[in-house]
């Protein structure tokens, strides 16, 4: 009778120790596709709300970014972005142009990125590993300047204590397109900082951002950055980015806003 009730103990320990359900969803989190769930929803097989159009969350996020000093013209870029969430792994696509903050060239380098990332969470610790291509989609008179694709690779950590505070750290290094003209470097960048969640909805962080620049002979670009977001409700939110530069070739100051929302 002993033996029988310790086999019936251990093998319930084993179960249990096995099996993870972060949402209580009744779904086990390996396979979890929705894994923030509600407690008060009823899900499918994947973990995901019945009431779901897909499994997991779209965002779509439209904002602007504005570089100005005191001595060139200010200048404004429109940038989207759109990424795609389903359990741990996440898709996203976003243009930008490097005209705002490079003061070096005089051509205007319109770019599209496109990223794959995979995130594991254990304890404090998340990490999310990435990567992806940018292809480049400026308007060139000259065909010789057409680039080829950059690769790049990134890792960001960051670490959660107390109820509302975390550090981050962000690394990436890409592999540069070259083009008939010019041999573009390899670089890497590099951001990190500290985050604080002053309420439920409003999240504020500083970090210092480097990063090699890609035009040979060129000063990196190093900054001071304050970024803000705030959550409206489950669907809306707003971003709010100061970036002070300290290199030779980028716009003094950088101010970039978003309106991004959710699609579940």
């Amino acid at each position: 009778m002993v033996l029988r009730l310790l086999s019936i103990f251990f093998v319930t320990s084993v179960l249990l120790f096995g099996y993870t359900d972060s949402d209580i969803d009744g779904v086990d989190d390996t396979i979890d596709l929705c894994p923030y769930t509600p407690f008060d929803e009823l899900v499918d097989k994947n973990g995901c709300s019945l009431n779901r159009l897909f499994p997991g969350q779209l965002t779509l996020q439209v904002g602007s970014d504005t570089s100005f000093n005191r001595i060139d013209d200010t200048v404004s870029n429109l940038n989207i972005y759109l990424n795609y969430t389903v359990g741990k792994w996440n898709f996203s696509l976003s243009d930008s142009n490097y005209y705002i903050t490079n003061l070096a060239n005089d051509v205007s380098e319109n770019n599209l990125y496109l990223t794959a990332g995979y995130t594991r969470t254990k304890d404090n610790l998340r990490t999310q590993f990435s990567v992806g291509t940018k292809f480049d989609l400026s308007d060139r008179d000259d065909s010789t300047q057409e680039r080829s694709n950059d690769l790049y690779a990134s890792v960001n950590v960051e670490y959660f204590f107390g109820q509302r505070h975390n550090l981050f750290f962000y690394y990436s290094y890409t592999l540069s397109g070259d083009s008939d003209a010019v041999d573009y470097e390899n670089f890497h960048s590099i951001s990190a900082g500290y985050g604080y969640s002053v309420t439920d909805k409003w999240y504020t962080a500083l970090s210092y951002n480097y990063a090699q620049n890609y035009y040979p002979k060129t000063d990196d670009y190093r900054a001071l950055s304050w970024y803000n977001t705030y959550r409206f409700n489950d669907s809306f939110y707003a971003t709010l980015n100061y970036a002070h530069t300290f290199d030779d070739v980028s716009y003094s100051h950088i101010v970039s806003f978003s309106i991004g929302v959710y699609f579940d």
